[in-house]
């Protein structure tokens, strides 16, 4: 690789403009100190294969990406809002649909799979935080048989985990029987009355913290409370307020995040071109991975700051203009294990065997219906590159929600007002600006401000056996840099002026498009389409009009005939029309019609090839 001498000095010298490097934070291991049982059982899990060993599974599960929600003794000994048993119990993280998992060395007090341990900067106190394995590993239950499935989509209900946890907050800091309690577990030996008001002022500070962010990213009151619910979520919109309305600290410049989707399976993304499921953050070598994972730290409590300093303050040693909690050396370790991943295949020896002969059948079907969109990648060639297929919005016919705020939720830009919204390039802000680039500014500005570390992380997940991938051998950094602008201009080359508050056929929704991918596993990440509206794959083909327009959520028990989770039972019941028979913006399971008018039998035979993928 060419050394990027030129583009570092730039860097440096910008550097001193944005602010001072920032120290890396640890990975979790060997605190023993913090070592406590588990609260109830972890139940035992059948690991299919998927290219990962153990020890690469652990870290994946338990390495700090720099999300911080509350000191880790916090969270530890934190009881129930509604009762004096532990939020952190395998009992109650299950109702969530977290995956409950032992006491480690890297998960001490034996939180769910994606409850990771990291270390304020500052002070060095542990702190608890998500990683991206809360999100993206799954459980599947059939006939006892409980199997776990790294990378799927997860069924958990966050905004129901936050909201029970605000409440926890609240109540431990109002109830005193149930602070004292909560304060000599925390504070244990060191216990007295005068740390125990200090613990009560830091933790009244939190729950006034956490609650302005639950009132910030609550639904409208005319919205259904199990809108989001089990097994979706509006992480696009909740990254647009982390940076408009928490990093800007305004909080009335925020949008309501009402286009929740289902999670993504992680198998293929860093192969593709592009990520997210309106494929609107270029995969651009190096850099596109690591921006895309640290806009994904700030939307779940990585702390993005950006400071309202003047450039001559900077320069006299002042405040950093950005400054976060993001761990940028760990997202690239956790980059690097997610190029690795496979996709899971049927397991014949726990699920009813495919039928080879249907298969068949399917197979020819899906060359001719599906595979225009949804190329298929033998198993061998999982880990080359690919460039997805873009649909128009307005021809797929799909929920539009998530493509339309993507784009048109809006937000004041404030302090940044003229600034350039890429930092060294791009075009300046103006008075209102698309919300998204809010964050996406103070990414970059994360980057600038440590190129060093940006380079270091960016280059571990495109060496394999500790050389150079080909596609980037040879290039410097620089050129990686003007790449992923350029890709950045280019989808915001046109000014945002929709109002996202419309609804209706009269949208203009030119340029908006989903991403279609490889369907690699696809049997192991029901529920189907972006926002989460079609339960299985037979319902999927069937005519828009004769879908299922309710069904329950949350089981693990899986249908293998029509590959989905159990309609029948579960946690909250997803509803596509209200109560006048009306579509819900946000829950349309109408669109994507292709193939849906074969017959039954020819139906059938695709999903039992879709099996087999």
């Amino acid at each position: 690789m060419k050394t990027p001498f030129l583009f570092l000095s730039a860097l440096a010298a910008a550097s001193l403009v944005i602010g001072c490097a920032t120290e890396q934070g640890y990975s979790p291991s060997a605190e023993k100190s913090l070592m406590t049982p588990a609260i109830g059982e972890a139940p035992s899990r059948i690991e299919l294969p998927q290219a990962w060993n153990d020890d690469i599974r652990m870290k994946f599960w338990f390495t700090d990406q720099g999300a911080r929600i509350m000191p880790y003794t916090w969270f530890t000994w934190l009881e129930q809002p509604d009762s004096r048993e532990y939020f952190r119990s395998s009992a109650h993280m299950e109702f969530l649909r977290y995956l409950p998992m032992p006491s480690s060395l890297e998960n001490p007090a034996g939180l769910p799979i994606g409850f990771a341990l990291g270390k304020d900067r500052s002070s060095g106190e542990p702190w608890m935080g998500m990683t991206c394995a809360a999100c993206h590993t799954n459980q599947l239950d059939y006939n006892g048989t409980r199997m776990l499935i790294e990378g799927a989509p997860t069924l958990a209900n966050f905004v129901l985990f936050f909201s029970r946890l605000v409440d926890a907050l609240n109540n431990t800091h109002s109830d005193a029987a149930k602070f004292e309690r909560f304060a000599r577990k925390v504070l244990a030996d060191e216990y007295n009355e005068q740390k125990a008001q200090a613990l009560k002022a830091r933790l009244g500070q939190l729950a006034k913290d956490l609650t302005e962010r639950r009132m910030v990213n609550a639904l409208p009151k005319d919205f259904d409370p199990d809108f989001t619910s089990y097994a979706r979520l509006d992480a696009f919109g909740n990254i647009q307020n982390a940076g408009s309305v928490f990093a800007l600290r305004d909080l009335n410049n925020g949008n309501p995040p009402t286009a929740p989707v289902s999670y993504p399976f992680l198998w293929g993304t860093h192969q593709s071109d592009v990520v997210q499921w309106n494929a609107s953050a270029p995969n651009t070598p190096v850099i596109g991975p690591l921006i895309r994972n640290m806009g994904e730290v700030v939307g779940v409590f990585g702390h993005l700051n950006i400071n309202n300093t003047s450039i001559k303050d900077r320069l006299k040693g002042g405040d950093s203009r950005y400054s976060s909690t993001v761990e940028m050396l760990y997202l690239g370790d956790l980059e690097t294990w997610v190029r690795d991943l496979r996709s899971p295949q049927w397991p014949q020896q726990y699920l009813p065997a495919v039928d080879a002969d249907t298969a068949a059948q399917g197979k020819t079907l899906y060359k001719q219906y599906c595979a225009k969109c949804h190329q298929v990648i033998p198993r061998a060639n999982e880990g080359e590159k690919y460039i997805s297929v873009k649909t128009p919005v307005a021809e797929v016919g799909t929920d539009p929600e998530t493509a339309w705020n993507a784009d048109f939720h809006m937000a004041k830009s404030l302090f940044l007002e003229g600034e350039k919204s890429q930092i060294l390039v791009g075009a300046r802000f103006k008075e209102v600006t698309p919300a998204i680039l809010i964050p996406a500014n103070g990414v970059v500005g994360l980057v600038l401000k440590d190129p060093l570390t940006a380079l270091e992380a960016g280059l571990k997940p495109v060496r394999i056996d500790g050389k150079l991938d080909k596609s980037v051998e040879g290039t410097s950094m620089t050129d990686h840099l003007k790449a992923h602008f350029k890709a950045l201009k280019a989808m915001y080359k046109s000014d945002k002026t929709g109002d996202s508050s419309q609804k209706g056929d009269d949208r203009d929704l030119t340029g908006l498009v989903y991403k279609a991918r490889p369907l690699n596993g696809i049997w192991a990440t029901a529920p189907y389409m972006h926002n989460g509206s079609i339960p299985n794959l037979w319902e999927l083909l069937k005519k828009p009009q004769q879908r299922l327009t309710s069904f329950w959520v949350g089981s693990r028990e899986f249908d293998p005939a029509r590959v989905g989770y159990k309609t029948d039972q579960g946690l909250s019941l997803f509803r596509v029309v209200d109560d006048n028979g009306k579509i819900i913006p946000g829950s349309s399971n109408r669109g994507h019609s292709y193939g849906s008018d074969l017959s039954e039998s020819q139906r059938w035979a695709l999903v039992e090839y879709m099996k087999t993928l």
